[in-house]
């Protein structure tokens, strides 16, 4: 089986609904759903039992695995999910989110090859605009990209033996285990990675990654300080500090065409006059 798509949830019976319906519409139905509930005390259950009831009525029905029991927290719950899965390739796709249309999967499916990671588009609705997120918007993404941790975990496809090389989340964090994820692999590690421009899911802006709870705001301070005290040197994160800006400006001019030549243009005159400056440019320069 090449997808495991799985859910965790507790207490949002109606996000949950929304994120069955749209798993269910998919036009794609060769992958296993699970569905990881935290001993809801709502009617997540219920809503639960009513998709199962649908599916087995279902011409096509999906192969669902479900549980409901206490857990430890968001990373308990899915890592639960992840040592049930027996896709080639996981998806997050959290109560609240859900696939964009009833052909996500049909487009994304044939995109799944031999990279650890393929992430898709995000969108997220706001009262006043909706925005589409695309991280990088590119394959050739750097170690700068890769300890930024800006990465869409509902729109990206990672596959199961790498989660399992990397040891699953650290359930340890509350909030950011899967940054520390992404870190770990991409950053540090050798995981492959490739990005694809296909509308993938709608985010949950209402969930614990967009709360302005001084409470979570906390947590993610303090979570931050342990893991890159841990992890990283006093002088990678001083080089990582300074490095963003430079890069933000040599970005900018990539994406514009001319803009780019011009620049090509000024690099060849000066490594004529200054042989040894180029090299320290390219250095920083994606391409």
């Amino acid at each position: 089986m090449k997808l495991s798509i799985i859910t965790i949830n507790r207490n949002n019976a109606e996000g949950l609904r929304k994120t069955l319906a749209s798993v269910a519409a998919q036009t794609y139905r060769d992958f296993e759903y699970i569905i990881i509930d935290g001993a809801s005390t709502d009617a997540s259950v219920d809503v639960i039992s009513e998709f199962e009831s649908a599916n087995r009525s279902s011409a096509h029905p999906l192969t669902i695995i479900w549980i409901s029991e206490p857990d430890t927290g968001i990373y308990n719950a899915m890592n639960k999910g992840l040592r049930k899965a027996n896709g080639e390739y996981t998806l997050m796709l959290n109560s609240g989110d859900f696939l964009v249309d009833e052909h996500v999967l049909e487009r994304i499916m044939p995109e799944l090859h031999t990279e650890d990671m393929i992430q898709g588009n995000l969108i997220e609705e706001f009262p006043d605009k909706t925005i589409r997120k695309k991280g990088y918007g590119r394959s050739n993404i750097t170690f700068i990209d890769a300890f930024g941790g800006y990465f869409l975990h509902q729109a990206l496809f990672i596959r199961l033996s790498t989660m399992e090389q990397y040891g699953y989340y650290d359930e340890s964090y509350r909030k950011g285990a899967d940054t520390y994820f992404f870190l770990t692999s991409l950053a540090f590690g050798n995981a492959t990675f490739r990005y694809v421009d296909v509308d993938v899911a709608n985010f949950d802006v209402n969930g614990i990654s967009f709360s302005n709870d001084a409470k979570w705001k906390q947590i993610e301070k303090e979570e931050n300080a342990r893991w890159y005290g841990e992890h990283v040197s006093s002088r990678l994160m001083e080089l990582y500090h300074s490095a963003p800006s430079k890069i933000s400006l040599y970005d900018t001019l990539h994406d514009h065409k001319w803009a780019w030549r011009i620049v090509r243009v000024l690099l060849r005159i000066i490594s004529i006059k200054h042989p040894q400056r180029p090299q320290l440019v390219e250095e920083v320069i994606r391409k």
